[in-house]
């Protein structure tokens, strides 16, 4: 038999034993997982809005034993949104009540009256895990959910706090959602991350995907690591110096942070180091606001990668010189981990780093083996097949990695904002939830007449939030006037409104206005947001006061700051409603009703 069919037959047995033990057996999924932390998983900078408080030595010490009575919760609620200015955001409670304590009703009631007097309360729910009778199948299933006890319940929200456990006991996935009796349930940081953002909906990737791989931000640990989310221990919620202020506008995560507590786990970032439930759901919290969605690939497109790979080391080993395929293997293991780097932190797959590199090292090793035991054998054919091969070096150029376009740098610019709010859209759709068509109907009616509005007066759309519109006037386009065609551009929502209502009275009963608040002043307009998600929008207080101007207008009411009166004068016509707190700001604001335009 010639040596050069002896080869064949013999890469074809590495072929198959390479595809058999990479491809389709689990042995080495262990290994693939801990090369993929290695590459994927940095420490980054933590979002400032994003707190946990641990349950820990210290609080267990507090208050003697676990589980506390349920008042020691309920007076920490009211502790954390006792200033009304600078309450929380979200206080995630990642702690199961889900049955009532018959032995102490008063706490029960006491952890109800203090939900019940906030509306940023989240708590824990969880799998019911059992057997379907309904099939053959012993595999364990969802069968239903704990929820927070029912007394509780109508008072907060809740969230799935159940992990993904990978085969060698790791966590790095995150659940989104599950669909639990035709219901689908979020997850507990997808609802924290929902009701800092105020969204009634969540984002398109979340509502496609049931789980993402989670890129973890934060290391566990205090405070005195950079890497870490700000933490500090329950027992200081209760301490006289305690500031509610320091929880302003924050996504605060309580939830255990000991050891005896059984919450622990260990997780991709750490190589082995534990990590509390509480920090796997602020990382997972800090990946949803970032936008950094990410997926694994599905064996349907990882296997074809890893056969492809090893078929063309293969067909490189046989084609080119020993020295040359060294460098060809070598090339090809950069490349393709350039490759899976640019579609992690560019496109957000995660594609299999192990397997294909040990292909080619494995291949590489077994090409020099062979070449060195038939050297002599396959050395004069060889080279003739060789000589009429392209350069190697070529392969360097095959698989290029792409670059991010430059940022558009941030600009200060006077502007002004307008935020429109539809007064009325919730009873709206409680009223036609069974008709979810005239609802987005009824609410486009809405935003082309917003749009429109804004447009005819020369202003930018910077945004939709729901039911909501935030609008810009010498923002993105230099505009002259622009104080005052953001408010013409008010005025005429709410003129414009009165058709559009009136149709909807007539069919349904239903009244419905805008809430505008109108401010004007510095801010900073550019490319802003993380490396994984941009918007081209504005950021300040101005933004932000506009904001709050608009949250206190009524019904049909147009609200504008002091100094948008003060630079129109006479050219509009209104009344003040005297001065107001605004939520953040520590002065209230004198704020003026829009009665006319001239």
């Amino acid at each position: 038999m010639k040596a050069k069919t002896i080869k064949r037959l013999v890469s074809i047995g590495v072929a198959i034993f390479l595809m058999y033990v990479l491809v389709f057996t689990s042995l080495f999924e262990s290994v693939e997982y801990r090369v993929q932390d290695a590459a994927f998983q940095w420490p980054g900078v933590t979002h400032y809005d994003i707190m946990v408080i641990g349950i820990d030595e210290r609080a267990l010490a507090k208050f003697d034993r676990w589980p506390w009575p349920r008042h020691v919760m309920a007076e920490a609620i009211h502790i954390l949104n006792s200033d009304p200015s600078a309450r929380p955001a979200v206080i995630a409670i990642d702690v199961m009540f889900s049955e009532e304590d018959r032995l102490s009703p008063e706490g029960d009631a006491a952890l109800v009256a203090a939900a019940r007097s906030y509306d940023n309360i989240l708590m824990a729910s969880s799998f019911v895990i059992g057997i379907d009778r309904d099939t053959l199948s012993l595999e364990p299933v969802v069968t239903g959910i704990d929820k927070p006890f029912p007394t509780l319940l109508p008072y907060v929200r809740h969230g799935i706090v159940n992990g993904i456990h990978s085969n060698d006991g790791f966590i790095r996935d995150a659940l989104l959602w599950e669909r639990v009796g035709g219901e689908r349930v979020y997850s507990f940081p997808v609802m924290a991350a929902k009701m800092y953002l105020r969204m009634h909906e969540t984002s398109e990737f979340v509502q496609n995907n049931a789980e993402m791989y989670l890129r973890f931000t934060g290391e566990p640990g205090d405070t005195g690591n950079p890497g870490c989310f700000f933490m500090f221990s329950f027992a200081e919620i209760f301490e006289e110096d305690f500031d509610p202020a320091l929880v302003q506008d924050a996504i605060v995560l309580i939830g255990p942070y000991a050891i005896g507590m059984m919450d622990h786990y260990q997780v991709a970032i750490t190589h082995g180091a534990h990590m509390y439930g509480v920090e796997i759901h602020a990382n997972t919290v800090q990946a949803l606001l970032e936008g950094m969605y990410t997926l694994r690939a599905t064996p349907l497109l990882a296997r074809p990668v890893i056969i492809a790979i090893i078929l063309l080391a293969l067909a490189v080993g046989e084609l080119l010189k020993m020295r040359h395929s060294l460098i060809a293997f070598a090339a090809a293991s950069v490349s393709y981990l350039a490759v899976a780097l640019y579609f992690f932190f560019l496109q957000g797959l995660v594609l299999p780093l192990f397997a294909p590199l040990f292909a080619l090292i494995f291949i590489a090793i077994y090409q020099l083996i062979y070449s060195y035991v038939l050297q002599e054998i396959e050395k004069s054919k060889l080279r003739k097949i060789f000589e009429k091969y392209v350069d190697p070096k070529l392969v360097n150029e095959l698989i290029k990695s792409g670059e991010a376009e430059a940022n558009t740098a941030g600009k200060k610019k006077d502007i002004a904002v307008v935020f429109v709010d539809v007064r009325g859209f919730t009873p709206m759709t409680e009223a036609l939830r069974d008709t979810p068509e005239i609802i987005v109907q009824t609410l486009n009616e809405y935003l082309e007449l917003t749009t429109d509005s804004v447009f005819k007066n020369g202003g930018s759309i910077d945004k939709f939030i729901g039911d909501a519109t935030m609008a810009l006037f010498n923002g993105f386009v230099p505009l002259e006037d622009y104080v005052y065609r953001s408010v013409k551009s008010a005025w005429d929502m709410v003129q414009g409104a009165d058709a559009v209502n009136q149709t909807i009275k007539e069919k349904f009963g239903i009244e419905i206005g805008f809430g505008i608040g109108i401010h004007c002043g510095e801010a900073i307009v550019g490319n802003l947001g993380s490396e994984f998600r941009k918007d081209y929008t504005a950021i300040g207080d101005t933004v932000n006061t506009a904001a709050r101007l608009e949250s206190n207008a009524k019904k049909s009411q147009v609200l504008i700051s002091r100094d948008v009166y003060d630079l129109l004068g006479d050219r509009i016509t209104a009344s003040s409603i005297g001065e107001v707190p605004l939520k953040g700001k520590s002065i209230p604001m004198e704020l003026f009703e829009l009665t006319g335009v001239k």
